[in-house]
């Protein structure tokens, strides 16, 4: 009788093993944007800038000498985050910048940023 139970015990193991192994997350929607967005930590220079710099604040675009808001500066940024036009334009209506919105993960860069008051950090 010991012997019968030997397989039994091993079908069972094997199973338990295969349900509880073959767990799968699928990365791309988990993390949208190809990784965890960590926003516990946002300063202006590290995060926001670069942020800016690379979107907006580019050659035709919001740089002195356009016409638009200079967003090449703090004093520029600060001046659309305090109108808010900066969450209307980037965040409720993503329409910039006009090539294609930011990624869910900037955005959220940029949400936290201006719910810590913005700081010129």
């Amino acid at each position: 009788m010991k012997r019968s139970l030997k397989p039994f015990a091993l079908l069972s193991l094997l199973v338990l093993c295969s349900i509880t192994g073959c767990y799968y997350d699928n990365v791309e929607e988990l993390y949208p944007d190809g990784s965890p967005c960590d926003v516990s930590n946002i300063t202006y220079s590290l995060d926001i800038k670069p942020i800016i710099d690379t979107n907006c604040a580019i050659s035709g675009c919001h740089v002195a000498g356009t016409g638009r808001v200079n967003l090449t500066t703090y004093a520029g940024i600060k001046q659309v985050v305090d109108d808010g036009r900066l969450v209307t334009m980037v965040i409720q209506q993503k329409s910039m910048p006009p090539t294609q919105p930011l990624s869910n993960c900037q955005m959220d860069k940029i949400q936290a940023w201006i719910g810590q008051g913005a700081p010129e950090n």
